[in-house]
């Protein structure tokens, strides 16, 4: 988990984490990160980094919720919204996929999901929007993981369209004569 305080000090050291983070991502896989690289790449203590993480893995989720609120704040469409902007952003994308963690994403969708004034609305009925919730979160997770196991072959829009392709061949299978 993380834990950034809102006070300038703070956010300032978890940005500096991020963009270190994303600058070693660039030279080498995830999973061959180390906390004491990033602290030299970032120029904040080993104390300070555990300040606000508790594992390296919680860089990514950190950048997993503002991603979705990123793309949640584009307007429009949630899921064009979120395909987009991962297609946009892959690099955590894929690094969550090698390293065999899409459960952040889910979690960080689920949560900024239930922060976003949009998705208040579907809140009325508790149940129907968790369930709501999981199919959009599951769908977008897995469509986005065969997206990167594939090579990230087709533009974002391409996936989004075969992603609606899917499912409305999932509703003709499910609810057709």
């Amino acid at each position: 988990m993380y834990h950034i305080k809102a006070d300038k000090r703070t956010e300032t050291s978890a940005k500096l984490i991020t963009q270190a983070v994303l600058a070693l991502m660039e030279e080498k896989s995830f999973d061959e990160i180390t906390i004491t690289e990033v602290q030299r790449h970032s120029g904040v203590s080993r104390s300070t980094f555990y300040r606000s993480f508790d594992r390296l893995e919680d860089v990514l989720e950190l950048l997993c919720d503002q991603g979705f609120r990123a793309a949640f704040d584009r307007g429009g469409n949630v899921p064009v919204a979120v395909f987009r902007y991962w297609s946009e952003n892959s690099g955590i994308l894929e690094a969550l996929v090698r390293i065999h963690r899409t459960d952040i994403l889910y979690s960080s969708f689920r949560r900024t999901a239930s922060d976003h004034v949009r998705m208040q609305a579907l809140k009325e009925d508790e149940a129907q929007y968790d369930y709501f919730v999981s199919i959009v979160t599951s769908g977008m997770v897995g469509i986005l993981t065969t997206w990167v196991e594939h090579g990230k072959t087709e533009t974002g829009d391409e996936v989004l369209q075969r992603a609606v392709g899917a499912i409305a061949s999932m509703a003709e299978m499910l609810f057709g004569e």
